[in-house]
């Protein structure tokens, strides 16, 4: 009978023993596969597809962008083809008006009667 209670009693220590041993493994099993060189290869994994990932949203995040502000800032053709006409016609009067001869980059002679030569 004595010894059954110590086999009991060897038992029962055993058992706590490994529960203990289970929950110590569940909260540092996560931390020792992370170390582990399994681990750390599927970290650099992971960090590859999310650098991946980011380049992606990026690029079509700046694709949308860089069209949002060609058609805003960009004139249509409609609007380049106006703008056309409208200097042509601007540089046919201004040619009209001027003589061949004249110097488009001269200054106008304010004061032409007063002679300071003596």
């Amino acid at each position: 009978m004595k010894r059954a209670v110590w086999i009991g009693i060897g038992v029962v220590g055993t058992l706590v023993v490994l529960r203990q041993v289970a929950k110590a493994n569940e909260r540092f099993g996560a931390v020792a596969k992370l170390t582990s060189p399994s681990g750390i290869a599927e970290s650099i994994t992971s960090l590859a597809v999310a650098a991946k990932e980011l380049g992606e949203q990026v690029r079509t995040s700046m694709a949308e962008n860089e069209a949002a502000l060609l058609e805003a800032l960009v004139p249509s053709e409609e609007e380049l083809a106006r703008a056309r006409d409208v200097r042509a016609r601007h540089r046919s009067a201004a040619a009209e008006d001027r003589p061949a001869a004249e110097d488009p980059f001269a200054a106008p002679d304010v004061y032409p009667e007063d002679d300071w030569s003596g």
